[in-house]
């Protein structure tokens, strides 16, 4: 069902060239920056998974799996012994593996895991920058972007899980997910519930599942569904957010990287979306330009959208007469949650504007078994700040800590 990809890819290349004018009449010298941006190749980009991790002294491996309904998604792996225990952590909506581990050593969960023992895997889901391919279809059709996020809960994260276990000759894995990722584990286990054994742990920050008290700009954005569909429609553009030669993120990614796009302008756009953020650490902000936002369908954004104004947790809405058919109701059931058995513990916050802490709290009312809530009072803590806060690590740490203490009372040093 996969393979380990081997080889380097060719990136984008920046050569900065900088012109100094002439002599003005006053026999100033008057300096300016004339940058040229020379596009040698853009693939798929599996140098920067590499890159992200390899450069912080850490071996990778590169995984391709095969869902169900043939998409081809990229897992990173950083190996550990054989026999240790294993972690998959999952990223969020216009996300990816990479910003698990932009923090570098120590500060990233990502190498925290690793350097306490355990087998680290990151996820990438369908339509992301690593997953953009398809056995059968191309990203360039509209049916390439016919999902949402349960599509990546019911087909993506289930083949990632098994192919894991199967490559590691684990029963069970610890589980991290943010946001969207989080939703996406809630679609599996409540919709296929044996998959709930195969989670020794489970750990969502912000779980995007009920959204309803959101008031984040993106979910006003989201909820303007008809609009949204038709623009779609009308420019045959169903991705979202997309990097590749000539895109928007990557001429801001170029344009930052050359001083034209200032840092706090950059911020300020960010802050406009997910709420205040005054702790993230500044010279990062190019390391998560050059992958971030990964790109997403607006099926994704649709879905979110959908259960914002209806203030549930519930499937996608295909309009009356296709819920007739897919559910044989007029409108999309909810999605199951007294069937998710798994062990969980939430880490939400009172700052953030997207995933509000009294929709994560309504959340743990309707989950049987959350073992543990951790709620970071502070009102700057935003959605984002489960990646880029510079303090995220000591999160992280209390969150391997609890792998170790859920792993049948073995730690990931001793295992």
């Amino acid at each position: 069902m996969g393979r380990l990809t081997v080889g380097l890819s060719l990136v984008l290349i920046l050569i900065a060239v900088q012109h100094v004018s002439a002599k003005k009449s006053d026999d100033t010298l008057v300096n300016s920056n004339l940058w040229i941006i020379f596009v040698v190749l853009i693939t798929k980009s599996e140098f920067f998974q590499r890159h992200s991790i390899v450069k912080h002294g850490y071996p990778v491996e590169l995984h391709k799996v095969t869902t169900s309904d043939g998409y081809i998604l990229t897992l990173a792996r950083i190996p550990a012994a054989p026999g240790k225990p294993v972690v998959l952590v999952l990223h969020g909506l216009l996300s990816s593996s990479v910003d698990w581990t932009v923090q570098g050593p120590e500060k990233s969960i990502s190498f925290i895991a690793a350097d306490a023992g355990f087998d680290v895997w990151l996820g990438n889901v369908r339509g992301n920058t690593f997953s953009k391919e398809h056995e059968s279809v191309s990203a360039r059709d509209r049916e390439f972007w016919r999902f949402s996020f349960h599509e990546i809960g019911m087909r993506d994260l289930p083949a990632m899980v098994d192919y894991i276990l199967e490559s590691t000759s684990s029963e069970t894995l610890h589980f991290v997910g943010h946001s969207q990722g989080g939703a996406a584990f809630l679609v599996l286990t409540s919709m296929r519930p044996e998959y709930n054994s195969k989670f020794a742990s489970v750990h969502l920050m912000a779980p995007a599942a009920y959204i309803h008290h959101a008031t984040s700009p993106a979910l006003e954005l989201a909820s303007r569904i008809d609009e949204l569909e038709m623009f779609a429609k009308l420019t045959r553009s169903f991705e979202i957010g997309g990097r590749g030669a000539g895109s928007s993120m990557d001429l801001m990614y170029a344009g930052h990287k050359t001083g034209l796009v200032p840092t706090d302008l950059v911020l300020t756009n960010i802050w406009y979306f997910v709420g205040a953020h005054d702790s993230i650490n500044r010279s990062l902000v190019g390391d998560i330009l050059a992958n971030t936002p990964a790109g997403c369908s607006v099926y994704q954004l649709l879905h979110f959208g959908q259960n914002f104004l209806a203030k549930s947790f519930q499937m996608y809405d295909y309009g009356a007469e296709g819920n007739a058919q897919r559910y044989r109701a007029k409108v999309p059931p909810e999605y199951p949650l007294h069937n998710v058995t798994a062990p969980i513990t939430l880490y939400y916050s009172e700052g953030d504007i997207f995933v509000p802490a009294q929709d994560v709290e309504e959340l743990a009312d309707r989950l049987p078994n959350v073992v543990q809530k951790f709620k970071i009072g502070s009102r700057k803590w935003n959605h984002i700040d489960f990646l880029f806060h510079f303090g995220a690590h000591r999160l992280y740490r209390m969150v391997v800590a609890s792998f170790s203490s859920q792993n049948n009372g073995q730690s990931g040093e001793d295992a």
